[in-house]
């Protein structure tokens, strides 16, 4: 799309679900209802828009994972299926009632009461690194809490010594409320379920624009109907709040902080808040990105592309700039998980453990480059 057009498309984006950012000069994934279909396909017309049909039926995709029999967590973790939230904090609340270096803590309740629970690994013991990775905070990203479980696994049971010399604090779900909703009402549901009065009945704010770093600017909307609502101040939505009271309580800082997302297949390094707004030493985080995309792509041939995240779109009130820019981490990455938009957020779950195995190699060289710094 040239810029004239992404300007224009910027109209209809509380019209239509846009599953990935209006950008200039690439193509971007949005879900039209069957009856607003030959209306869509008009304005884009009028706007010189190329379009084309890349899912026919994303209500047959959301169907057969519907239809998909669900195990209950039953002690042991399965990477055939995707777990509701009181499955994964009864999977990480086994782990740590089997091994003494681990620790299960409540960071807090969200909105509707549902305990929000960190995995503590601290093997490694006071004082040394520690990394933060932080997962499912866009309800409908279902990956994403089950790529928090494969790491998990991983690292404890991997071939390698990672826990004796980082300690790892892991939050498998992080918007609770709304990835229940999503499993249980709206699949496709995306922000937290608060209430701030919408004259239209709207719900939920953005959590991944929630957060009081460059608050409210690019890439953030104040429409409460808006997929991107940032809410009525930074903070807002008690999930964001809980993670950041947890994260500043963590010393030292930790040297790496991770948010897990999907989709697109890439590693996101700050900031996204502004174009040419980059980290003092943001050298070695894109460094770092290159290098683990590289691992991933090894593994099945999916190619992961490490960019900026404001070359992406830019979008203020992340969580990723706030752990670089307040919080102080030393690398931070936001990685966008498969597909890159057959499946979209509604990804089989057959592709769990191939995710998985791809994104433990990058972990690998990631996870050993958090030692070597950390001892420089």
């Amino acid at each position: 799309m040239t810029p004239e057009q992404t300007i224009a498309l910027r109209q209809y984006e509380d019209e239509y679900d846009f599953w990935t950012e209006i950008r200039s000069g690439v193509w971007t994934d949005v879900m039209v209802p069957p009856h607003k279909f030959m209306i869509f396909s008009q304005k884009m017309r009028k706007l010189g828009v190329d379009f084309s049909v890349i899912n026919n039926d994303i209500g047959a995709l959301i169907d057969s994972q519907k239809s998909r029999k669900q195990e209950r967590y039953n002690g042991r973790i399965s990477f055939d299926q995707y777990y509701r939230h009181e499955d994964l904090n009864a999977y990480i609340d086994d782990l740590a009632s089997q091994n003494d270096f681990m620790n299960v803590v409540s960071i807090g309740k969200s909105l509707e009461g549902r305990d929000m629970r960190v995995l503590q690994i601290t093997k490694a013991g006071p004082g040394k690194p520690n990394v933060w990775i932080e997962a499912g905070i866009h309800a409908r990203e279902w990956i994403a809490p089950a790529m928090a479980t494969y790491l998990i696994d991983s690292l404890l049971n991997g071939e390698s010594n990672f826990i004796d010399e980082l300690n790892f604090h892991i939050l498998p779900s992080a918007n609770p409320d709304g990835y229940m909703w999503s499993w249980d009402h709206d699949r496709l549901w995306r922000k937290t379920r608060s209430d701030y009065g919408s004259i239209l009945l709207c719900k939920g704010v953005d959590p991944n624009r929630n957060w009081d770093y460059h608050f409210a600017e690019s890439g953030a909307s104040n429409n409460k109907c808006s997929e991107t609502y940032h809410g009525p101040e930074a903070f807002s939505e008690v999930e964001t709040s809980n993670i950041r009271d947890y994260t500043m309580s963590l010393d030292p800082v930790p040297v790496l902080a991770e948010s897990l997302h999907s989709y697109s297949q890439l590693f996101l390094w700050p900031y996204g808040y502004a174009y040419n707004a980059y980290p003092e030493n943001y050298q070695e985080i894109k460094t770092l990105a290159e290098e683990a995309a590289a691992e991933l792509e090894k593994v099945h041939g999916k190619k992961f592309d490490p960019i900026n995240s404001a070359e992406l779109y830019p979008a203020a009130g992340a969580s990723d700039d706030w752990y670089k820019g307040v919080l102080g981490a030393r690398f931070v990455y936001t990685i966008e998980l498969r597909d890159t938009g057959y499946h979209g957020f509604v990804l089989p779950a057959d592709q769990i453990k191939p995710s998985g195995e791809e994104l433990w190699a990058a972990h690998k060289l990631m996870f050993q480059r958090m030692i070597d710094v950390s001892k420089e």
